[in-house]
């Protein structure tokens, strides 16, 4: 065998294994997607079962946030606090 037929019988070997790998990466690829896909049908599903449970955060983050929340919390803590004084003012006499 010459030296052209040697260099030929490495290149056929080597593009036979990069057709392997690539192939193998190729199914890998596909059974990775099918995954993800099904992944996401699942997640989907979920999703739309606790969209409720959302809305609800949502309704009472809103409320939170609204002003008369605020005032009453305001109120509970000045409340707090003015029965707190007392106490202490005994405490220091």
């Amino acid at each position: 065998m010459c030296f052209y037929h040697i260099l030929a019988l490495i290149v056929v070997i080597a593009l036979v294994v990069l057709v392997i790998y690539a192939a193998r990466t190729l199914a890998q690829i596909k059974k990775t997607a099918q995954a993800v896909e099904y992944l996401a049908l699942t997640t989907a599903e979920k999703v739309e079962k606790t969209q409720s449970t959302f809305d609800l955060i949502h309704n009472v983050s809103s409320v939170l946030d609204n002003g008369l929340f605020k005032a009453l919390t305001l109120g509970a803590d000045l409340a707090r606090r003015f029965k707190r004084k007392p106490k202490e003012d005994k405490e220091e006499e």
